[in-house]
């Protein structure tokens, strides 16, 4: 079998690898795309490579047209190669798949860029994905639900602000837990139609006791009842909650591009519930994606330059007015 290993930046395959992420990821929608257009360039590639391997190989695993035992087994056959890659052995097939070449190519960087530091919340990154395998039919505790958040969503949030290399005033783990809580919860509920037809019960023992409501997933009115038991108006309180303790630190950030970037992300985050649009198969979004979508050029080399310097003029603007979050504090 022939192997390849990572390549050096800036050679026109890194930058073929690369650019193929970020057009996958373009395809998507604008927000999931344009998390990579906001830090310098070595952050960003190193971002993409992460977050274009972590979206393809989830899309795999949530999907519903496979059942459990076919995600475990995903899970054991991608084993290896994560194991491999975390023993310092970074080399691929060369006809392995494509979320296998980027994996490798952001452990390249990683260790030429990072000497380490992300390592650790990748791996709890990838410990979650089994956990999240796991709770397929289950039905879990408060405390687990938040152990595999924790794990999943606050690591996600950590990951890219380590690869950002911001300076976060000393709190990268405090914005990582209220950013990844904060959304953790948020996606539970707009993906909660979805997520329960593939298997995954996205409330919590605790929580139907508090909403008295005692039913079987299995039953088919499990959903419904759910949501009229007041499931949304629960979780919405513990999501704001979250994001104005997230928004009161981001004020306390000298950088006012990344002040500005967390504030405009917790408005983003917020959104659905602020307008009323919380409940499940809505979406957040971008203001500005679209418009951004039409200046930005195909080449994805040149639509990171040009788009690093839009983020830099949108993020100027709120998402959301303010005043709104002043009167759900009230």
């Amino acid at each position: 079998m022939e192997y390849v290993e990572p390549l050096s930046r800036g050679h026109s395959r890194y930058v073929a690898l690369v650019d193929s992420a970020r057009a996958y990821l373009r395809r998507r929608d604008f927000l999931t795309y344009s998390t990579q257009l906001v830090p310098e360039p070595i952050g960003s590639e190193t971002w993409t490579l992460a977050w274009g391997y972590m979206r393809k190989f989830d899309d795999m695993l949530d999907s519903p047209e496979i059942n459990k035992a076919q995600a475990m087994t995903l899970l054991e056959g991608e084993k290896e190669v994560v194991e491999r890659l975390f023993s310092g052995d970074f080399r691929v097939p060369r006809r392995a798949p494509a979320r296998h070449h980027l994996l490798a190519q952001f452990f390249e960087n990683e260790r030429r860029y990072y000497s380490g530091r992300a390592l650790r919340v990748v791996k709890d990154l990838y410990e979650s994905a089994w956990g999240d395998v796991q709770r397929r039919g289950v039905i879990l505790s408060e405390s687990m639900m938040n152990r595999l958040l924790y794990k999943k969503a606050r690591s996600f949030f950590k990951l890219y602000f380590i690869l950002a290399d911001w300076d976060l005033g000393g709190r990268i783990d405090q914005f990582s837990y209220l950013f990844g809580m904060g959304l953790g919860m948020l996606d539970d509920i707009l993906d909660l139609a979805d997520d329960y037809r593939a298997g995954y019960i996205n409330i919590t023992r605790e929580e139907m006791e508090q909403l008295d409501v005692d039913l079987s997933p299995d039953d088919s009115a499990f959903l419904q009842r759910v949501i009229n038991a007041g499931y949304l108006t629960l979780k919405a309180k513990k999501i704001m909650s979250l994001l104005i303790r997230a928004r009161q630190l981001a004020r306390t950030i000298t950088s006012r591009y990344v002040r500005s970037f967390l504030l405009r992300l917790s408005e983003v985050f917020a959104r659905p519930i602020l307008e009323g649009k919380f409940f499940p198969g809505q979406k957040y979004f971008f203001k500005g994606g679209a418009l951004a979508e039409r200046l930005l050029p195909r080449n994805e080399s040149l639509a990171y330059r040009v788009g690093h310097r839009l983020m830099s003029l949108f993020l100027r603007f709120p998402q959301i007015p303010a005043a709104l979050f002043n009167n759900y504090a009230l």
